[in-house]
């Protein structure tokens, strides 16, 4: 993904919608490849393969393709002062085929909330919003994140107050939710809770506010926690390029064919290779294919480097960590 950020007005927050947790997770997806230079939107490319979480939602392109094919038809209702906007989330969809991919674009209606956003919106890491279980528990993060941004330059903690029928609107929660206190608790908020304090950098508690003997609102306090080591591991390896998967002294050759876009080879390939096979056997694949690169009988380059990866014993080597834990070292 070239941006990992999904960057969105609050009014688009607290906004009315509803979506499965796959349809969810493409339209976060797809806002992460919007460029901060974007004055109109573009045609943006989610590719399967890519997409290892939405992998792991659907692994049947045709299902990926049905579920996002569905959010032409899916309306989100915004607020914005005294006007009421309803329109489509994506104006277009386009696959071919078997492709791994599809393209896209949002509607029209929805720039001024999710473009040239100067203030009143809310950043999220992409990693983070796909590794939530429950499509609730990023809908709820994202709400409380856009509080306490607004003010976390004055306050270490804040206080903010929903109403629960409002919250159970907004997020189109079943009506069980609404006739049953319990259930919203249960099965919404406390799950969301959960995730929410244990994948992200913010840390919720709740206090229960009654109306008479009536739970009607939620009193949330929200603060930011320090990150554990765990996590900052995985935002370091996050932010790794494709370069940072080949060992140090790697030859020139090699870095050329690994990292060429013809061939297209994924971080998690590169990293494969290294950890099972030695570094002497790729560099020597990667200077025949090096050689024989424009080859009219080369059917396939990246055919060609795996055919000769196979024909080797696959012998595992030292663990290189390609250089994760210096760099874990040097972030502390």
């Amino acid at each position: 993904m070239n941006n990992k950020n999904v960057v969105m007005s609050n009014k688009i927050i607290k906004g009315r919608y509803s979506f499965t947790k796959e349809e969810q997770n493409f339209i976060y997806s797809v806002i992460s490849k919007i460029s901060a230079n974007d004055v109109d939107f573009q045609t943006y490319r989610i590719d399967f393969n890519e997409q290892s979480e939405l992998y792991k939602t659907t692994k049947n392109y045709k299902r990926f393709t049905s579920f996002a094919e569905s959010l032409i038809c899916k309306p989100i209702k915004i607020i914005d002062g005294d006007k009421t906007i309803v329109c489509s989330w994506l104006s277009y969809i386009s696959h071919q085929g078997n492709n791994s991919y599809i393209d896209c674009s949002f509607d029209p209606h929805l720039k001024p909330y999710l473009l040239e956003l100067k203030k009143e919106f809310v950043q999220a890491k992409l990693p983070t919003l796909l590794s939530f279980k429950s499509k609730y528990s990023s809908r709820l993060y994202l709400l409380l994140k856009s509080d306490y941004d607004r003010q976390k330059k004055h306050k270490i903690n804040l206080v903010v107050v929903y109403d629960v029928i409002d919250l159970i609107k907004q997020f189109e929660m079943p009506k069980s939710c609404m006739q049953r206190y319990s259930k919203f608790k249960e099965f919404i908020l406390e799950v969301a809770l959960d995730e929410i304090n244990t994948i992200t950098s913010l840390g919720i508690s709740y206090k229960e506010l009654k109306t008479g003997r009536k739970i009607t609102s939620i009193e949330f306090c929200i603060s930011h926690k320090e990150k554990t080591e765990s996590q900052l591991r995985k935002e370091i390896e996050e932010t790794k390029t494709l370069s940072d998967y080949l060992p140090y002294g790697l030859n020139n050759k090699a870095v050329e064919v690994l990292l060429n876009e013809e061939i297209n080879f994924k971080k998690h390939d590169l990293k494969h290779f290294f950890e099972h096979y030695k570094t002497e056997d790729i560099e020597q694949i990667c200077y025949e294919l090096f050689n024989c690169w424009d080859s009219h009988k080369l059917m396939s380059r990246e055919g060609f480097f795996r055919g000769k990866l196979k024909l080797l014993d696959k012998k595992k080597t030292q663990n290189l960590n390609l250089g994760f834990n210096k760099l874990f070292d040097e972030k502390n």
